[in-house]
């Protein structure tokens, strides 16, 4: 009889949409308050023009290379927080409470508009031995999610209410490993509150997780970079606000559900005009380290096997 395990000791870090779900949930959040004073569309919008007219500025280009690439996506920083601004000064949240973060979950996942990637839980289950179900801690290996979403409450209510619907041996120790696991990501204020949150999504530059190069700050040191004391670190993301965060970690896996034909044209259409492709994950040998900024993945199989050796009882 076989089974997989870690290769080593592994954080694994994952980002949460497009990455861990099917596809981007902000849109879920303007399904949150039960009388808006402005309507989700209106934001969107909003934030679209925002993006066509940073696309329109002028950039010193010169390699196209890492470097530039991560300073032009820190230049986003005032489209993102124009965005949170935007809809802070609209209260478009206030009065949300758990409650509505709760119901609004739980209908997205039963109408299929918030959907998990194939293999999310096997991928999780690799961390239940390092988990102690006592006291919530997860050593030497662990996993962790790291997003730009709005709401820290959304995304773990989501990942639980999709653990719970697992027909699984270990369905509840998993459910125990999501409420644990630590996740970096915005926050709707005052969710808890008597009267429900304030309104406000805006904590300041230091604490707001709104582009590339803040996913960054809130990443760990590699192993390269700590030593062989620390876990082998590997991030997986799908945008270019997972770039830095790619490129940092031990091992940074870019993943985007498209063939090996096409997956170069479709890493172009998401970076451009980074002048870089990367190599399938299958490529990648773990005795020699890594020989590329990251590597590309179609779907969390292939990143489970790259983790992961199989071991005969």
């Amino acid at each position: 009889m076989s089974s997989s395990r870690l290769r080593q000791a592994t954080h694994l870090i994952l980002d949460y949409d497009g990455t861990l779900t099917v596809k981007d949930t902000m849109a879920l959040l303007g399904k949150l308050p039960e009388s808006p004073t402005t309507t989700w569309e209106e934001i969107a919008d909003a934030y679209i023009q925002d993006c066509a007219t940073f696309k329109k500025q002028p950039y010193p280009w010169n390699k196209y290379d890492r470097q530039e690439y991560s300073n032009w996506l820190a230049s986003r920083r005032w489209l993102e927080e124009r965005s949170a601004t935007r809809v802070q000064d609209a209260a478009f949240f206030r009065g949300v409470t758990h409650q509505h973060v709760n119901a609004t979950v739980a209908e997205s996942w039963e109408n299929g508009s918030l959907e998990l990637r194939n293999g999310w839980e096997k991928l999780m289950e690799l961390f239940l031995p390092d988990y102690d179900v006592t006291n919530g801690a997860s050593s030497p290996s662990r996993v962790s999610i790291l997003s730009v979403n709005w709401s820290e409450t959304a995304i773990r209510r989501a990942i639980w209410q999709a653990a719970t619907t697992l027909h699984h041996p270990e369905k509840d120790k998993l459910c125990h490993l999501i409420n644990d696991m630590l996740i970096h990501a915005n926050e709707i204020e005052g969710l808890g509150s008597p009267l429900g949150s304030s309104g406000r999504v805006c904590r300041g530059p230091d604490l707001d997780i709104r582009t590339s190069r803040d996913k960054l700050r809130h990443l760990p040191p590699s192993q390269g970079a700590r030593g062989s004391d620390a876990p082998y670190l590997v991030y997986v993301g799908d945008s270019s606000t997972d770039f830095d965060s790619l490129c940092a970690a031990d091992l940074g896996i870019w993943i985007c559900p498209v063939s090996e034909s096409e997956y170069a044209q479709a890493f172009a259409d998401v970076f451009k005009p980074l002048d870089f492709i990367p190599p399938p994950l299958t490529s990648f040998q773990h005795a020699g380290g890594k020989d590329a900024l990251f590597y590309w993945a179609p779907n969390l199989q292939t990143v489970y096997d790259a983790l992961t050796i199989e071991i005969t009882e």
